[in-house]
């Protein structure tokens, strides 16, 4: 099981999280059980070896400034405390700058295991 202390005054619980393409990278996400898929910035996807640009495969995300189109790719693996999911679908999208995490922990990976989000003791739990 994995599990960590929360901030639950914080806006956001943010989560390292180990990415594999043909490299591996760490980033900072966000939980988001509102995202269908794990989201990516492009230049996280381009450390990653992927190459999003040549994916036929897209999606129509909802924005502030309206509705755009982000590439879809697959990760070969996404880590977050200790649990690893395999071949996870990510949408390619920049996230405005001051959003300070680099990308989105979405349904895509969550979806793979049982999520505990204990609000009243500050912990969150993945099995």
């Amino acid at each position: 099981m994995g599990r960590i202390d929360i901030d639950i005054n914080k806006p956001l619980i943010v989560l390292n999280v180990v990415i594999a393409g043909r490299f591996i990278e760490t980033a900072r996400m966000a939980l988001d059980t509102g995202a269908t898929n794990v989201m990516i910035p492009w230049r996280l996807a381009k450390s990653l070896g992927l190459k999003p640009e040549i994916s036929e495969e897209k999606t129509e995300i909802i924005t502030a400034s309206g509705t755009e189109i982000a590439q879809i790719v697959t990760l070969k693996s996404v880590k977050v405390l200790g649990k690893d999911a395999k071949n996870i679908k990510a949408m390619v999208h920049d996230l405005p700058q001051k959003s300070y995490v680099d990308g989105l922990l979405g349904l895509s990976f969550l979806r793979n295991f049982n999520i505990n989000l204990n609000f009243k003791e500050g912990i969150l739990e993945i099995n």
